[in-house]
């Protein structure tokens, strides 16, 4: 078996992680903790266990090319793939096909953003998915089983099994749920037979190329004009005219949730989606009053908060569940229960502030 192409998604802005992304530099590029490791140089990292650096291709919009640069770790130049505008996962990920070579080949897609301990878990259960996509021409999913009623992933049904090595076993999807409320999401908890969808897929090349011209046709269409200027001199005026025409819609609505004949791999690694600052509190140390914390602080009387202040002494007094983020662009004081709504401070900045 060939190694898989790898394509690493580095473009989403984490609005929901300001101040920290006051200044639109994806979620991807950033580290939260003190050893100068971004999330996509540990991406990169979990990559090269499953593919050779010229396997392995980053793509992420044209003006982060100068914050990207110095993050790719070996990858060449030109495995860097440029967005000239955000359209969605589908366009991102259709477009980034164009410039793969083997496009008879097994490609695994992922989020350049997440944070995953064990590489070698990571690394069996992506060579288990690689396998199963060639053998079965379909789409695999990586599943997370839940620990807690969250709202904020897609979940993915467990259906019949189809093959199990012991480690892992393989299943038939059931059915994609987009972001369940809360009642539906503990009934799914409670149920064990639903996954958290990690966002990590991996499939035949020429199936995905298939799809979204079953399923997306105009977006199809217009790929195959940025496909036909490629190599030749007018290769970015095409891309820079018709790509931001494309639809913007996500990989998963468009396709993935369509697919009849997925299969899901369910597993139980450390995964952290690093979405909100309670998830990246997780990655933190803990008090004995299970205050998460990063940096210098003073906490009297105080429980249960989220403090980043990597640069300066914080000091909270008789508060409870309170995430309090420093830095040089801007102060976050939020109710712990309220971090998803952190996404709304990015669209009140643009029009606003």
């Amino acid at each position: 078996m060939s190694h898989p192409s790898i394509l690493i998604l580095a473009g989403g802005q984490g609005s929901r992680l300001w101040p920290l992304t006051a200044k639109n530099i994806p979620k991807a590029f950033l580290c939260f903790d003190d050893t100068g490791i971004s999330l996509l140089q540990r991406t990169i990292s979990r990559a090269k266990h499953l593919a050779p650096p010229e396997k392995i291709f980053i793509v992420s919009g044209r003006s982060h090319e100068q914050e990207l640069m110095p993050q790719t770790d070996g990858i060449s130049y030109e495995n860097l793939i440029f967005e000239p505008s955000a359209r969605g996962t589908l366009p991102c990920i259709g477009f980034s096909t164009l410039y793969i070579k083997d496009q008879s080949g097994i490609m695994i897609v992922m989020p350049g953003e997440q944070l995953i301990r064990d590489d070698i878990a990571f690394r069996d259960a992506m060579s288990q998915a690689v396998y199963f996509a060639e053998k079965f021409n379909t789409v695999v999913a990586l599943g997370i089983k839940p620990t807690f009623p969250a709202t904020r992933f897609g979940y993915i049904e467990i259906g019949k099994q189809i093959s199990s090595d012991g480690e892992f076993s393989i299943f038939e999807s059931g059915g994609f749920t987009e972001k369940p409320d809360g009642n539906k999401a503990m009934d799914f908890l409670s149920s064990g037979r639903y996954l958290w969808n990690s966002g990590i897929y991996t499939f035949p090349i020429s199936w995905l190329l298939e799809m979204i011209s079953e399923l997306a046709p105009d977006i199809y269409e217009k790929l195959i004009e940025i496909e036909k200027s490629i190599g030749t001199a007018n290769e970015s005026k095409v891309i820079e005219h018709i790509y931001p025409e494309i639809r913007n819609i996500s990989v998963d609505y468009a396709v993935m949730e369509k697919a009849e004949n997925m299969l899901v791999i369910p597993t139980d690694m450390d995964w952290n989606d690093m979405g909100t600052w309670t998830e990246v509190s997780e990655t933190w140390e803990i008090d004995r009053y299970s205050n998460s914390y990063h940096g210098k602080y003073v906490a009297i009387d105080s429980n249960g908060c989220i403090i980043y202040a990597p640069k300066k002494v914080v000091a909270v007094i008789g508060v409870k569940n309170v995430i309090i983020i420093d830095t040089p662009d801007g102060l976050l004081i939020c109710d712990k229960n309220r971090a998803d709504d952190v996404r709304l401070i990015m669209l009140n900045e643009r029009g606003h502030l």
